[in-house]
């Protein structure tokens, strides 16, 4: 791993973890929050959502966020970790950032807070992507029906050669038995 890779993994997490920390010790905070959204919820036939149910959730959406994040920066399932605080963050740039909802310097706002947001999702899709060189599941099946082909190719070089050889030796054997019998 380039210590590029070992610096920024940790620096992205940091965002996640901490807006985790933030929704596990404060939930409260994030009720208002996801009540404006309320009545885009019921629209899409989510809503609406009661002040418990927002606590419980945004205590349990932080807690991922804190594992996940956790693992993104130490390196544990590193993808894992990443894919899911790429998710977490659609939906939670969606409920932070109500763009259709606000008008003027408030829709300003929630631009900037999308666009962070559109950013934490790249990271984290580009931490996802990170295989720290080793090929992907693709490139190893098309690599081995490369090499599969490659060695059904020689399997058929060798046995025409066989074949080849065989067919002198059948010669050389019938050469020689007519001698001994003459």
């Amino acid at each position: 791993m380039s210590i590029i890779t070992a610096l920024a993994r940790p620096f992205l997490a940091v965002p996640f973890i901490a807006s985790g920390v933030d929704a596990v010790r404060n939930p409260k905070d994030h009720i208002e929050t996801v009540e404006r959204v309320n009545p885009t919820l019921e629209q899409l036939g989510v809503g609406p959502l009661d002040p418990g149910t927002i606590s419980v959730l945004t205590r349990v959406v932080g807690g991922v966020r804190i594992a996940a994040g956790v693992g993104m920066a130490i390196g544990k399932k590193p993808r894992v970790a990443a894919l899911t605080l790429a998710a977490t963050e659609v939906g939670l740039a969606a409920v932070k950032n109500p763009v259709w909802l606000s008008e003027g310097e408030e829709r300003k706002q929630h631009m900037a807070g999308l666009v962070g947001s559109l950013g934490l999702i790249g990271g984290a899709l580009a931490v996802a992507g990170d295989r720290r060189g080793k090929p992907s599941l693709g490139w190893k099946l098309e690599n081995h029906r490369s090499h599969k082909e490659d060695l059904n190719a020689l399997a058929d070089s060798y046995e025409d050669r066989l074949d080849e050889q065989k067919a002198k030796l059948e010669e050389k054997i019938a050469k020689t038995k007519e001698k001994a019998k003459s």
